[in-house]
């Protein structure tokens, strides 16, 4: 017997005919970029932009589609004007939301069975009935930082990382605050004019003989922001092939040490429920619009190092220390984690850009879900992490390529 009902698909423009959701309609003039210590909530609600209707299209179907009794308090959490209620209510939607369209049936905040009061934030059963729990957290290394200045950098720097050269990576160093929202298209036009006139081929022999500091370098400005972007020629056989700008942040911009708040949040959820009887996978929403797998590797696996032996160059190398979320000092761990999903900087305006990973854990109580193997899976074998192709969380929701453009 199913263990709750039959979960009808209610797709976006249905939303119109339920009460209650977060955004009304309501004629709107104002088409003002984003401004200095606005909500994402208040923007949405008043931007005039058609993208920005589309996003508050997404946001009621999916407030549809939630559970009658769990809809009130979602509803409460968009529009608290607390940006960490708003983006953990919209992860668990987009969340229900995704599955929900791939024919999983979701039962929020269900007794696990274990004797405790706590709740995971699903009950999910996959289309080949499969159960598993599933709890969303969000993940941080803000350190007191503005939040809106943090969010505003965050979409400039993450539309300018959308749009890769053919032959450079960027060096990001920055310098202060914005208080409002500059152009990323606009900053991506002026970045490739710039890396077009330079010479990959001349510039890459100077970094091998000279360093990175010989490497040309370009100011740019916005308000209180400033930044300096250096060129770092791709090698050769790459050139082409790159998928993002970015290749390295300074310390205004990249949070250091990313993979740590990674492993916190995975200790923290792998026993909060006790003993579980079905599966646990642990979804992490990390609030920076670059996550690079590495820091996802060492969160669940330890730290890299690189040891050098004196007297013994031969046994120089990489070294994994065991200090990971899922390896630690005495062996494997947390092993009531079966899988953890990574995803980096999803909210309702970025679910058709973004990527996610799911990390199967080699030593938990309980096997992974073989149904979340349809979106991207990463599992160890023989002491090697192998990447198996999935769905992206585009298309996961179903949304046509641009979206929201």
């Amino acid at each position: 017997m199913p263990l709750f009902g039959y979960v009808e698909l209610v797709f976006y423009k249905a939303s119109l005919g339920v009460k209650g959701m977060p955004f009304s309609n309501f004629v709107r003039t104002d088409s003002a970029p984003k401004r200095a210590n606005e909500t994402d909530f208040a923007f949405l609600n008043r931007s005039a932009r058609p993208e920005i209707a589309r996003v508050r299209e997404f946001v009621n179907g999916a407030v549809a589609n939630y559970p009658d009794r769990e809809r009130t308090k979602a509803i409460t959490r968009i529009q608290s004007g607390n940006e960490v209620d708003f983006r953990s209510a919209s992860f668990e939607l987009i969340l229900h939301e995704g599955l929900l369209r791939q024919g999983f049936r979701l039962l929020p905040h269900p007794d696990p069975g274990t004797g405790t009061s706590r709740r995971p934030d699903f009950l999910v059963v996959s289309p080949e009935g499969e159960e598993f729990f599933l709890e969303a957290v969000l993940a941080s290394t803000r350190d007191g930082r503005d939040s809106a200045a943090e969010a505003i950098k965050r979409t400039t720097l993450g539309i300018l990382n959308q749009s890769p050269h053919t032959a450079f990576y960027l060096d990001v160093d920055s310098d202060g605050d914005p208080t409002t929202q500059p152009s990323g298209r606009n900053l991506a036009r002026l970045v490739h004019e710039w890396l077009n006139s330079l010479n990959a081929d001349a510039l890459r022999a100077m970094l091998g003989r000279d360093g990175m500091d010989s490497m040309p370098t370009i100011d740019w400005s916005h308000e209180g922001w400033a930044l300096t972007f250096r060129a770092i020629p791709a090698d050769p056989a790459r050139r082409g092939t790159l998928s993002q700008l970015v290749g390295a942040l300074g310390d205004g911009v990249h949070w250091t040490n990313a993979w740590e708040p990674l492993k916190n949040a995975v200790t923290h959820k792998a026993n909060w429920y006790g003993d579980l009887p079905r599966p646990l996978v642990v979804a992490i929403n990390f609030d920076n619009f670059h996550l690079d797998s590495i820091d996802e590797e060492q969160a669940l696996f330890g730290e890299e190092q690189w040891v050098e032996v004196i007297g013994h160059p031969g046994l120089a190398g990489p070294r994994r220390v065991q200090n990971g979320a899922w390896r630690g000092p005495h062996g494997p761990q947390n092993r009531r984690s079966s899988a953890v999903w990574f995803f980096n900087d999803l909210t309702p305006y970025t679910v058709a850009v973004r990527r996610s990973t799911l990390y199967i854990n080699p030593w938990a109580t309980l096997p992974a879900p073989s149904s979340l193997r349809r979106f991207p899976t990463r599992s160890l074998a023989d002491d090697e992490l192998i990447q198996t192709p999935g769905m992206s969380p585009r298309e996961m929701l179903v949304l046509p390529p641009g979206w929201p453009e």
